[in-house]
Order: C-alpha cells, then sequence, then structure tokens
C-alpha cells in the first residue's frame, strides 16, 4: 500500500488536524456533494505540489481554512453545505475564533522497501508555502527531486485524474496528445535544447552561405580588373580614329554645301519670270467668285422666308385637326345615345299596349263579377222568400220535440259528437292542407313565370354586355393601334434627332476642323521646308511612330501629349538652326527633340510583365531604332492598361509611381491625380468642302422627314376623346356585367332555386293531402252510420210534426234552413274577395302604365335633344373641315413656291461651286510658285545655316580644317540675325522675288583631300555611310569604360580573397558542428519520444479490449495510435482511434459521450502504465458512464490494484466503490462547519 494516510490541518473545508485512511489497494471516496470529496482531491494534489490554479483557488492562501466567515448567515444560523470555504473570497484579515493563519498537508507513503517516508506542505494566509521531507525543511527541488525518485511527476501528473479530465482527454486534437506523450516521456525537457540547437544550426548555415557568396563575388571583381586592362590600349586607337572620320564628314558637307547654292540660285531667277502672270488671274478669280456668293445668299434669305411662312401654317392646321376629330367622336358618341334611346322608346311603346290590353281586361272581368254579384243578391233574395216559414206554435212544439228526441240513442249521440269533433278537426287540417297545396300551385305558377321574365332579362342583359364588350374592344384597340404609331413616329423622331445631333456636331466640328487642318498644313510645309534645309531634321514623333494595334491609338496619343507634333533631330545644333529659321519666317511655333543632348531615363523592364493587361507605351508603338531616344524620353515608363481597374491595381494597389493610360484615355498620373476623357487629338482627320455639304444635304433630308413625322403624328385631342370613350364604355361594361351577375346569381338563381323548393313542397305534402282525406273519409263514414241510427230515432219522434209541415224528415227542414245561410254568406264572401283582387290589380297597372308614360317622355326628350345636338355638330363639322382644306391648299402653294426657291438656290450653290473650283486652282497654283521660291530661299539660307554651323563646330571643338583662304576666328559665335533680315527682300514691284544673300566669312576650304567619288555622290546614302562608321565607332568607345587604376585595385583584391577564404573555412567547421549537435539532440528526443509511443501504442489495444468486453463482445473493441510524422513526431500529432464492439470505425467526435469517456480511461490507463506512479487518484471519472460500463471500470481496477499499484477513486456509483477493498466516507459536520471522514474496510467482507 503505497499511499497509507493523508493528514490535513484548516485546509479547505477541513477545520483543525484530521486523518484520512488509511487507503488500501482499492479504495473509494464517497459521499453527498458539498461535503469535500474534491477537497481531499485538492489536499493530494497540494501536498504532492500541484499550482494553485489547478486546485480551484486563484491564490495559495485560498487554501487556509475561513470556517467564521462562511459559518455565519444573516439569521446568525449555520450555512449549509452548499456555502463552500474555497469559494469565498477575503480581501482582509480573518479574525475571530476558527479562523487559521495556515493550513498543511501530510501524505504518508511507504515505498517498495516498506520504507515510510512523509511529505508535508504548509500554506500560510500570507501565501508563504513551506515543504518538509520527513519532518525535515528542505527546497522545493529537493521536495520534487524524491517525488520523482518513487516515479511522481508534478508536471506531467502521472498520479492523479481530475474531475473533467477525461473529458478534455477525449476531446483534445492530435497536438495536444503528442505534446502530453511528449511531457510523459521527458522529451519535453529536451525542447529548449533543441530549439536552441535549431537556431545555431540555422546561423551556421547562413553564415557559411553568406561568406561562400562573398568569396565568389572577389573572384569575379579580379576577373573583372584583369579585363579592363586589355580595354584602355584600345580605347586610345578608336579615338584617333574617330576624328579622322568627323573631318572627312566635314569636308564632305562643306563641298556640297557649295554646290547646291549655285543650283538654288539659278532656280530663284527662273521661277520670277512666272509670278505676275499668276496674280492678276488670281484677282479676276476672287471677284467672280464674290458676285457668285451674293447672289446665292439672296437666294438663301428667300428660301428660309417661305420656310417659316410655311412652318406657320403647318402650326395653324395642327391646332385645327384636333378639333376635328373631337368634333367627330362627339357625333359618333350622339349617335350611339339616340340609337339606344330610340330602341328603348319602341321597347318601351310596346309595353305600354300590353298594359293597356291588360287593363282593359281586369276592367271587363271586374264589371263581370260585379254583376254576378248582384245577381247572385237578387237570387238568394228570392229563394229566402220561398222558404218555409213556422208559426210561432210550430216553432215550440219544434224545441219541445228537439228536446224529447235528445234523449233518444244517448250512446250513439256522445259518439256521434266526438266523431264530429274528430271530422271537424279533419276537415279543419284537410282545408289546411288543401289550401296549403293551393297556395304553393299558385306560388310555383308565379316562379315559373318569374323564371321566364328573368331568363328574358338575362339574355337581354348578355346581349348588352356583349355588345358593350364588342365596342370597348374595338375602341381599345383603336387606341392601342394610336399608341403604336406614336410609339413608332416617336421612336423613328428619335433616331432622326439622334442622327441630326451628330450631324450637327459634325458640321460644328468641320470649322474647328478646317482651322486644324490649315494650321497642319502650315506645320507640314513647315516642316518639309526644315527636312529640305537641315539634313537632320527626321520628322515629327506622330509621324515616326506608329500603334501596334488601332485599339492603342487614344492611348498612345495621350501618352505623348504634347510631344506628339514634336520634331525629332539629329543634333541640339540642328534645333536651334530650325528654331531661328522658322523666328525668320514668323512660321509658329514648334518643339525639338535633339537626339544627342536629349535625356531620357532607361526603361524599367519590371514593368514589362508587372500585371496582366498593362504594357510599357514604347511596347506598343512601332518606330525606327535611330529615333529610340526620343520615343523613350516621350513615353517614359508610361503604362498603357486594358481597363481602370488594371490602371488602379498599379497606381493605388501596388503603389507604383508611374503614369497610366487606359484605352478609353483615362490618365493616373505619378501623383495620383485622374484625368478623365479622351484626347481631343484626332490625326489624319480632314474635312473637304464637298463632305460639309453632303452632311448639309442629309441634314435637309432628316428635317423633312422630321417635318413628315409631325403631321402624321396623332394627336393629344384624338386621344382624351379615345380615353374618355374607353372610360364610358368600361363604367357602362362594369354597370351591366353587375346587373348580369345580380340577374344571374341573386334572381335567377334564386329564383329557380325557389322553384325547386315549392315543387318540392308540393310533393311532400300530396301524401299528406291523401292521408289526411282517407282518415276524413273513415270519420264521415262512422259518422253515417251513427246518424242513421240517430235518424231513425228522430224520425219516430218527428213523423207526425213532418207530416204536418210537408217534409220527408226534420233533417231536410233543418238542412234547407241550414243551406240557404250557408249559400248566401259563401256566395258574397266569393264575390267580395274577387272584388277586391281585380280592384287591387287595376290599380296597380294603373300605377305601372303611368310610370311607363313618364319613361316614354323621357326618352322622347332624349331623342329630340340628341337629334339638335347632331344638327349642330354636324354643322361644326363641315366648317372645320373647310377650314383645314383652306389651310391645306394655302400650304401646299407654299411648298411649291419653296420647291422654286429651292431650285434657284440649288443654281447658284453650283455656280459658286463652280467659280470657287476655278479660283483655289488658280490661288493653288500662285501658292506653288511662291511656295519653290520661297523653298529654295529657305534651302539657300539653311544652306548657309549649316555651312555657318559646321565652321562654328570646327572652331569649338578645334578641329584643324585645310583653308585655301580666311580664318575660322572669324566666324562669330552667334548669327548676326538683325543684319541678315536688313538685307532680305521679299518681293519687287512687280511681284518676284530676290535670291537671299547668305555669308562665308571671307573662309575657302581647301577639298583636295576629298576623292572624285565623294565631289561627284552627295547623296544622303554616302553622308550616311560616314555617319554610320561614325557611329560605329562612338558606339564602341561610349560602350568601353576603361579603368585605369585596375592594376593597382588588383592587388588589393586578391590580398581579401585569401582572407575571405580562411573566415569560410571556420563557417563551414562551425556549421558541421552545430550539425552534429542538433543531430544529437533530436536523436535523444526522438528515442525518449518513440520509447513512451511505442508503449503506449502496445498498451492502449489491450486497456481498451479489458474495458470494452462483455458477453455480447467476449473480445472487446479496438484502439490504437497513429503518428503524423514518423521522423520528428513531437513537431506534429498523434492521432488515437477507438472502435467500440460491434460497430464500425467512426472518428472519435462522432462517438457517443460514454463511448469517450470509456476510450478516455483507456488512453490515460495505458499513458500511466508507461513508468507508473504507485497510487493512481480518479476524480469523478464515471459520471458519464452508465451501469454496466461502470461495472467494467470496477473490474478493471480491482483486477489491477496490487501492492505496487494503489487506486483511489472518488466516486457516487455503487456498482464502483462497492467492489473496492476500503470506502472512506465524507460528510459535512454542521455543528463545526467542517468536512469529517469516516474509513470501512471491506475486505473483512469478501467471501
Amino acid at each position: 500500500m503505497p499511499l497509507l494516510r493523508i493528514e490535513v490541518c484548516d485546509f479547505k473545508s477541513y477545520r483543525g488536524h484530521q486523518v484520512i485512511g488509511p487507503f488500501r489497494n482499492f479504495t473509494s471516496v464517497i459521499g453527498p456533494n458539498g461535503a469535500g470529496k474534491s477537497n481531499l482531491m485538492d489536499a493530494i494534489s497540494f501536498v504532492l505540489g500541484i499550482k494553485s490554479a489547478q486546485l480551484r483557488s486563484s491564490q495559495l492562501k485560498d487554501l487556509v481554512y475561513r470556517g467564521r466567515r462562511l459559518a455565519r448567515n444573516p439569521d446568525g444560523e449555520a450555512a449549509g453545505p452548499s456555502q463552500q470555504p474555497q469559494e469565498e473570497e477575503d480581501d482582509g484579515e480573518g479574525e475571530g475564533e476558527g479562523t487559521a493563519n495556515k493550513a498543511w498537508v501530510l501524505a504518508v507513503y511507504e515505498d517498495a522497501d516498506k520504507k515510510e517516508w512523509r511529505f508535508q506542505r504548509t500554506i500560510s494566509t500570507t501565501g508563504a508555502s513551506e515543504y518538509k521531507l520527513n519532518n525535515r525543511v528542505v527546497t522545493y527541488s529537493a521536495y520534487n527531486a524524491a517525488l520523482i525518485k518513487h516515479n511522481i511527476l508534478v508536471k506531467a501528473k502521472n498520479f492523479l485524474v481530475f474531475q473533467g479530465d477525461v473529458e478534455a482527454v477525449a476531446s483534445q486534437s492530435p497536438k495536444e496528445l503528442a505534446r502530453l506523450i511528449d511531457q510523459i516521456s521527458g522529451s519535453l525537457e529536451l525542447a529548449p535544447d533543441y530549439e536552441r540547437a535549431r537556431e545555431a544550426l540555422e546561423r551556421a548555415t547562413e553564415n557559411a552561405t553568406f561568406n561562400f557568396t562573398k568569396r565568389r563575388g572577389i573572384a569575379g571583381e579580379i576577373k573583372q580588373y584583369k579585363e579592363q586592362k586589355g580595354e584602355a590600349e584600345r580605347f586610345q586607337g578608336l579615338c584617333q580614329e574617330r576624328d579622322e572620320l568627323v573631318l572627312r564628314r566635314i569636308l564632305f558637307k562643306l563641298y556640297h554645301i557649295q554646290e547646291n547654292l549655285e543650283v538654288h540660285a539659278r532656280a530663284i531667277k527662273k521661277q520670277n519670270q512666272m509670278l505676275a502672270g499668276l496674280r492678276a488671274e488670281q484677282r479676276r478669280h476672287e471677284k467672280a467668285l464674290e458676285d457668285a456668293r451674293a447672289e446665292q445668299a439672296r437666294a438663301r434669305s428667300n428660301v428660309m422666308q417661305k420656310e417659316k411662312r410655311i412652318k406657320r401654317a403647318e402650326k395653324g392646321l395642327e391646332t385645327k385637326r384636333p378639333d376635328l376629330v373631337r368634333i367627330e367622336a362627339q357625333i359618333k358618341h350622339a349617335e350611339r345615345k339616340r340609337e339606344k334611346a330610340q330602341q328603348e322608346l319602341d321597347r318601351l311603346q310596346q309595353t305600354e299596349r300590353d298594359q293597356r290590353r291588360k287593363l282593359q281586361t281586369l276592367q271587363e272581368n271586374l264589371r263581370t263579377v260585379q254583376a254576378a254579384a248582384n245577381a247572385a243578391q237578387e237570387t238568394q233574395r228570392r229563394a229566402a222568400q220561398t222558404n218555409l216559414s213556422l208559426s210561432e206554435e210550430s216553432l215550440e212544439e219544434y224545441r219541445r220535440l228537439k228536446a224529447g228526441a235528445s234523449v233518444l240513442a244517448v250512446d250513439e249521440r256522445q259518439s256521434l259528437e266526438t266523431l264530429s269533433r274528430d271530422e271537424k278537426t279533419a276537415a279543419r287540417t284537410l282545408s289546411q292542407l288543401k289550401d296549403k297545396l293551393d297556395q304553393l300551385t299558385q306560388r310555383r305558377d308565379k316562379l315559373s313565370e318569374d323564371d321566364r321574365t328573368q331568363s328574358a332579362k338575362k339574355t337581354e342583359l348578355d346581349a348588352k354586355v356583349a355588345e358593350l364588350a364588342a365596342e370597348l374592344k374595338r375602341v381599345k384597340q383603336e387606341y392601342d393601334n394610336q399608341q403604336s404609331e406614336k410609339k413608332r413616329i416617336e421612336q423613328l423622331e428619335k433616331e432622326i434627332n439622334e442622327k441630326l445631333v451628330d450631324i450637327y456636331e459634325k458640321l460644328t466640328q468641320a470649322g474647328v476642323d478646317q482651322q486644324e487642318s490649315q494650321r497642319e498644313i502650315r506645320l507640314k510645309e513647315t516642316l518639309a521646308n526644315l527636312q529640305r534645309i537641315f539634313p537632320g531634321v527626321r520628322g515629327r514623333v506622330v509621324d515616326l511612330c506608329k500603334p501596334t494595334q488601332r485599339k492603342y491609338e487614344t492611348a498612345v496619343t495621350v501618352v505623348l501629349g504634347r510631344n506628339i507634333d514634336a520634331i525629332v533631330v539629329d543634333e541640339e545644333k540642328t534645333a536651334i538652326d530650325c528654331i531661328e529659321y522658322m523666328r525668320n519666317q514668323r512660321a509658329g511655333q514648334a518643339t525639338f527633340i535633339p537626339l544627342d543632348t536629349i535625356q531620357a531615363k532607361p526603361v524599367n523592364d519590371k514593368f514589362r510583365a508587372f500585371a496582366k493587361g498593362a504594357r510599357l507605351a514604347v511596347d506598343v508603338i512601332h518606330y525606327d531604332q535611330a529615333v529610340e531616344r526620343a520615343m523613350h524620353h516621350a513615353c517614359g515608363n508610361a503604362l498603357v492598361c486594358d481597363t481602370m481597374e488594371v490602371a488602379r491595381y498599379v497606381c493605388y494597389e501596388k503603389g507604383q509611381e508611374v503614369k497610366a493610360v487606359t484605352l478609353e484615355g483615362t490618365i493616373i498620373h505619378k501623383s495620383g491625380l485622374i484625368t478623365g476623357g479622351k484626347s481631343s487629338t484626332q490625326n489624319g482627320k480632314k474635312w473637304e468642302e464637298k463632305d460639309v455639304q453632303g452632311l448639309q444635304r442629309v441634314r435637309d433630308n432628316l428635317m423633312a422627314q422630321l417635318h413628315e413625322l409631325a403631321k402624321s403624328k396623332p394627336r393629344g385631342k384624338e386621344s382624351e376623346v379615345l380615353i374618355a370613350e374607353i372610360s364610358r364604355l368600361e363604367s357602362a361594361l362594369s354597370v351591366a356585367r353587375d346587373d348580369q351577375q345580380k340577374a344571374n346569381k341573386t334572381r335567377l338563381s334564386g329564383t329557380k332555386d325557389e322553384l325547386k323548393q315549392v315543387e318540392r313542397e308540393i310533393r311532400q305534402q300530396q301524401p299528406d293531402l291523401r292521408k289526411v282525406q282517407a282518415a276524413y273519409d273513415n270519420v264521415k263514414g262512422k259518422i253515417d252510420a251513427l246518424a242513421a241510427v240517430i235518424n231513425a230515432a228522430e224520425d219516430e219522434v218527428f213523423a207526425d210534426f213532418c207530416a204536418q209541415i210537408g217534409v220527408a224528415n226534420i233533417r231536410e227542414y233543418e238542412e234547407r234552413q241550414l243551406k240557404l245561410a250557408q249559400a248566401e254568406s259563401e256566395a258574397r264572401l266569393q264575390f267580395d274577395t274577387q272584388i277586391a283582387r281585380l280592384t287591387h290589380a287595376i290599380q296597380f297597372d294603373e300605377d305601372q302604365m303611368k310610370m311607363t308614360e313618364e319613361r316614354l317622355k323621357t326618352y322622347e326628350d332624349i331623342i329630340e335633344a340628341e337629334s339638335e345636338n347632331l344638327t349642330k355638330l354636324e354643322e361644326e363639322k363641315r366648317a372645320a373641315q373647310e377650314e383645314i382644306t383652306e389651310a391645306e391648299e394655302a400650304i401646299q402653294t407654299l411648298q411649291d413656291d419653296l420647291k422654286g426657291l429651292a431650285e434657284e438656290l440649288e443654281e447658284k450653290t453650283k455656280k459658286v461651286e463652280e467659280v470657287k473650283k476655278t479660283t483655289n486652282k488658280a490661288g493653288k497654283a500662285l501658292d506653288q510658285a511662291l511656295k519653290e521660291v520661297a523653298g529654295h530661299n529657305d534651302e539657300i539660307e539653311k544652306l548657309g545655316l549649316e555651312r555657318s554651323a559646321i565652321y562654328r563646330k570646327c572652331k569649338l571643338d578645334e578641329i584643324k580644317l585645310p583653308l585655301h583662304a580666311g580664318n575660322l576666328k572669324n566666324v562669330p559665335m552667334e548669327e548676326n540675325l538683325r543684319d541678315e533680315v536688313a538685307m532680305d527682300v521679299d518681293e519687287d514691284e512687280e511681284g518676284t522675288q530676290q535670291v537671299k544673300r547668305v555669308s562665308d566669312f571671307g573662309i575657302e576650304v581647301d577639298f583636295d583631300s576629298l576623292d572624285d567619288d565623294e565631289r561627284e555622290d552627295g547623296s544622303p546614302e554616302a553622308l550616311k555611310e560616314l555617319d554610320e562608321s561614325i557611329a560605329k565607332v562612338n558606339a564602341e568607345i561610349e560602350h568601353m569604360a576603361p579603368n585605369l587604376k585596375a592594376m593597382d585595385r588588383l592587388d588589393d583584391v586578391e590580398a581579401k580573397l585569401v582572407e575571405t577564404e580562411k573566415e569560410a573555412d571556420k563557417a563551414r567547421n562551425d556549421s558541421k558542428k552545430a550539425r552534429e549537435q542538433f543531430t544529437e539532440i533530436k536523436l535523444k528526443r526522438c528515442e525518449l519520444f518513440n520509447k513512451a509511443y511505442n508503449h503506449i501504442s502496445e498498451r492502449i489495444d489491450q486497456v481498451y479490449k479489458d474495458l470494452t468486453k462483455g458477453k455480447m463482445a467476449p473480445t472487446g473493441g479496438v484502439a490504437y495510435l497513429t503518428l503524423e510524422d514518423s521522423e520528428e513526431p513531437y513537431t506534429a500529432g498523434i492521432k488515437y482511434h477507438a472502435m467500440p464492439p460491434m460497430k464500425r470505425f467512426r472518428d472519435m467526435e462522432q462517438l457517443s459521450g460514454g463511448e469517450k469517456t470509456i476510450a478516455a480511461l483507456a488512453l490515460l490507463f495505458a499513458i500511466h502504465s508507461y513508468q507508473p506512479s504507485p497510487f493512481f487518484v480518479l476524480d469523478e471519472v464515471d459520471a458519464a458512464l452508465d451501469n454496466t460500463n461502470v461495472a467494467k471500470i470496477a473490474s478493471y481496477i480491482r483486477s489491477h490494484a496490487s501492492g505496487t499499484f494503489q487506486f483511489i477513486v472518488i466516486s457516487l456509483k455503487g456498482s464502483l466503490y462497492e467492489r473496492s477493498n476500503s470506502l472512506v466516507g465524507i460528510y459535512r459536520d454542521q455543528d463545526v462547519n467542517s468536512s469529517r471522514t469516516l474509513t470501512l474496510d471491506l475486505t473483512q467482507y469478501d467471501d
């Protein structure tokens, strides 16, 4: 039994000194919640050196018992077990009885040699901690070393499992599991040494690489200095060769300049002979053109006035046509209204005739009934007079005999009286049924009549609804057609207006482009003169380059900007000479780019593939290599981007300070500003007079089409009339449909339903009537039988009396008197009823007839009013049609006049065009002659300037030019422009020009060194050949950079190489040593880790099988571990796989809570089996398990518990602690507010 007992004093909920134990091989700690079981776990952890953060306390001083504050509540009673002391916080000092100042825990341990070890740890309220080993105070290091000696590892916590650790183990990641095994194996302690060795290896490797690179660079320098020595000698020879070629080129240029001056002077003298005649002819043609334009202006004015009159007339016509449409719509409406009123009038007249006939019939029936009533009354009166009348004595005798007869046949009389009452009841019931049947029959007849009437009305309403729907459909179709026509015309107007806007823009642009074209013509003429006078002029930038694709034209134009018209020249001197020439000729301004002095920054190659959709501007243009410097200067590092998104990506997201231009011409400048829109430069776009005239004709045609569309466009008032008619018809159709719906659903269907109900009631009444009739006949028969008996008795009594009054029997007398009274009453009632019924019917028909007459009068008034309105509208229509006809005739007359004026204007325009062509032709001939003269003079001036420039260049560069006469000292350093301008004479009185004089400064050059071929061939090719030779030599010189100090630097670099090789050798040795140290630590760490891993991996499956096997699965489940990195397993993770019995493989996350707990316990037991501690403390690890799994855990612990492997388990499951060797019960003593313990040895109960 390694752990014998635990002694605590004032630790957490344990007040005073208490001894807990002894502990057996398998001891269970039990007790209710809140009693202090987990505090016992904390006590064991505390004495074995666990940190306070894992003991459910923020500070060590919170572990000291503070019972007084815990035991008091507001009522002054002891606190319950739920108030745990470790959960209370006390910022001040504990005061009063029951508050301790320190706490300690003592663990008594027995090793394999039966030697007892006492480990004690004390903590005070101030936070001071003290460690004692065998009652002797020691340091924590010695204390921990003693624990490690017994294989109790505090850091790895291989002796206990806290509450909740099982769930943490089940849910931990592969990385966390690898770290746990790394800690258990002791490999984690080598981690700091491992990291330091790896860092040292990286530093050593980096230093060795640096020294190797340094040595290779020094070797390259040595090779370079050796090559520079021979290059310096070759440089001097090339410089001498270049000077000889330059002198030869200067002599070649001067010789051919002198010859060209003489040729141009002869040409000017010849051309002056033609100028006078050309000027006179030009003045005559200009006068004819001015007269023709005046006549054209007068004709155009007449046409415009006539067009204005036509527009006014058409505007007046447009205001009249809607009125005609409105009147026609009103006429149609009035006709429909009158027609419907007439139809209703005819129907009402027929109704009136029917009502009149019916009234007459009722009146005749009334007279007939009254006559019959009077006749019946008279008949009754005569019958009453002829009736029998008795005297008083006879009546007295009748009463006496009646009284005597009443005592005869008493039983029969009583039965007869009863049957009479029954007969009356049956008769009354029979009468009621007959009356009800008659009423139902009459109701059926009336409903049948109403059904026929409603059906006829429904048919009429259906016809009316169909008529209104057809009329509404027709009007809507007419309105839709009108709107479709209106939309079509509006669409055509929109298209024509867009075309007109485009035409007007082109016409407006034509004036600007004509001016631009003239300016460009002058610029091209000036450029041609410059190229003729100065050989070094190559042309404009826009002429020297061309975009590779059309889509780049706008972007390239924007990139070039103001340099697009710049003129490229070979030398700065040529640019200066050209500027002087343009100033003298007043030829405007121009920008020049000299190739020899222009500073062009080299293109940054990184932009060539910097982003997809972005390319350098110089890469999207074609140009000659001779002008490459000029193109690089104009374009720079500007980028051409396909879209604005690409430009933003380059400039904003990547932060490149470069100008980006999109294909549409939008610019993002280096500063980040954005300039939108396209370039206004329209290179190559020309406007001619015939193009302008063509645009004017297209404009006139479009205006005529727009005018015709305006005339055929539906008027707004027509639409309003149709909309009003649609609204009226929709309203009428809605009312008719409501009536139709009411007639169908409410009236007709109600009538039909009621008729069916009446017929059903008639069928139901007929059996009842027959039954009541049979009952009545039966009673009547019985009454007749009894009456015969009674009558026989009465006949005997009244025999003498009947003979006396002359009747057969007394009943004849009585019936005669009764029938007479009844007949009189019934006749009177019948005739009164018929008279009242006929009177009411006559009154109703008279009211109906009166209403019909009133409606007839209303419709007659409507017909009369609509007829008058139609007459009035017809008159208005005729007046409107006459006005429209007159207006159309007037417009037609004006259009005929306009046509004639337009033909006249066209003739005048043709005449102006003919005269203009003649004038332009004469002007071009004169201009050409003047240009040729000016061109020759310009060439003379250019040649003179070029010769002066050559002289000055020789003077400045100290070139020894061979001379026959004169001296270069006489050549001024600047041109005397004032004297040259004063000497120039542009024209004489006859309009001719003189040859321009240029100064030779008294210098005569010696051309003897030139051979005959160079004197005869003055072509640009020959000059180009010399230039290419000079350029070739210059190129070689420019590419050479001789270093005269190369020999001195060579010795220093060789000495530096020796020192660097020594440093490289040292770095290689250091790297090798660091690699060996790292490999040694790595192997040691892998060995420790793999040793622990292999042991745990071998044990895990068996432990899991022991925990999961049962009757259903005798072999148990399967569990195993896999490494993610077998070379350095501690840097990666370890995956834990567990497959419960009779289940397929699943990830750990998909297992149930109990399955996860069993898998985690198997892993914990397997880990504990590697360097196991002598005892193992488990805190409620069975909380998530059912009884079956708890029993398996108990069996496993019981089977593995021994004297060298002790289990202490905190549990609330009876199926676990009942298998233990001893029990430690913990309860709460409320009297002293402290946890108390009881111990029970269960081995005495073993069988």
